[in-house]
């Protein structure tokens, strides 16, 4: 693709993402930001020596990152690293209850029965409904565009239309949630997965509970350095590919020409 330009607006991840794979086609990139900095909500706040990540504090599906280094043809480990973490998140209720949520199914299952009095193996029901979810359904949607027709005419839209059950689109994700957990604590914790994508619990439909597979299915992740250091190997490895920035530059029009 020599000679063809891109223009991208913002450095959030998705821009930066979008930088690197447009200049390994041999595109002359520019990507313009009004900020000073890149990374958009992935970002840092420094206060009296203290560092703090800003925006997302979960780290997951990896290979993501993973595939976008090798598509640029370069070592991973040369930017930055991670770790698998054992708990997700650690929850604190006003009665004094204190949950690990563990990304091991059978560790989890365990803890909610003995601080939560859930029954046995129900958290591991969920768990595996929401992996069955996510790859039969959630991946169309993540990898294929519903506004194109060869998309309704891909195998995996007939399995996915399989796997759709009326609680997964008529009803909300609380009542979804309500049938599978006795605690409210419980229900509390996996209504709070919608607002992964600011949606509200008692509003969106139970298809929301393939969220949770993510997290405690596929597992969470650390990388060291914190979480801005996915932004620093990002915008490390568009530089290197080429890729230049116009920071404190505000897009005020895009012009189009036919």
């Amino acid at each position: 693709m020599q000679g063809h330009k891109a223009i991208i607006i913002g450095s959030g991840v998705a821009g930066l993402a979008s930088a690197i794979r447009l200049a390994v086609q041999g595109y002359e990139v520019v990507v313009v930001e009004r900020n000073s900095y890149p990374g958009g909500k992935l970002s840092l706040i420094e206060k009296e020596g203290f560092r703090f990540d800003a925006g997302p504090s979960l780290f997951t599906q990896p290979q993501n990152i993973e595939e976008l280094f090798v598509d640029a043809g370069e070592n991973i480990a040369d930017y930055f690293e991670y770790d698998s973490v054992p708990v997700s998140c650690k929850y604190f209720y006003d009665d004094g209850k204190i949950l690990n949520a563990y990304t091991n199914a059978e560790q989890f299952d365990e803890e909610l029965q003995q601080v939560m009095g859930e029954q046995k193996g129900a958290v591991r029901s969920y768990l595996s409904k929401s992996e069955q979810l996510y790859k039969s359904i959630g991946t169309v949607f993540l990898n294929h565009s519903l506004h194109k027709r060869k998309t309704w005419l891909r195998p995996a839209i007939l399995t996915a239309l399989k796997n759709v059950r009326l609680p997964y689109l008529f009803g909300t994700l609380h009542a979804y949630n309500q049938k599978q957990f006795t605690n409210p604590h419980t229900v509390q914790l996996f209504n709070r997965f919608a607002t992964y994508n600011g949606s509200n619990p008692y509003e969106t439909p139970g298809m929301m509970s393939l969220i949770p597979h993510l997290e405690l299915n596929e597992g969470t992740f650390y990388p060291k350095g914190g979480m801005i250091s996915i932004t620093n190997a990002l915008y490390r490895l568009a530089v290197k590919k080429g890729v230049q920035f116009r920071f404190n530059c505000s897009v005020q029009h895009i012009i189009h020409h036919q």
